[in-house]
């Protein structure tokens, strides 16, 4: 399993350019065959931080994905926004146990 975990931070008010664009985005990558979980959220104390959490079954799986026509379009939105900086990792996981 690969997991991604990170952030994004927008300029000030930015985010709210590109919502819909990132609803559709989580949307469209929560259907992929595949993908186990994505997901981007503001921050409670920042609203101009996005946080990023996926989940993938495989590289084969994140590959598509990036390869997406969601994944350019989103992108393209992206570009019409002012960002500040991003850390992203990722990280190859074995699945141990569910703890809830």
């Amino acid at each position: 399993m690969l997991l991604i975990e990170g952030w994004l931070k927008l300029g000030a008010g930015e985010f709210e350019k590109v919502r819909e664009q990132g609803i559709a985005m989580v949307k469209a990558t929560n259907e992929e065959a595949g993908c186990l979980h994505y997901s981007f959220a503001q921050d409670i104390s920042d609203p101009d931080l996005i946080r990023i959490s996926e989940r993938w079954e495989s590289q084969e799986a994140l590959a598509a994905h990036s390869a997406s026509a969601h994944m350019a379009e989103f992108n393209k939105a992206m570009g019409s926004v002012k960002r500040e900086g991003a850390d992203l990792w990722l990280y190859s996981a074995e699945q141990v146990r569910k703890l809830m």
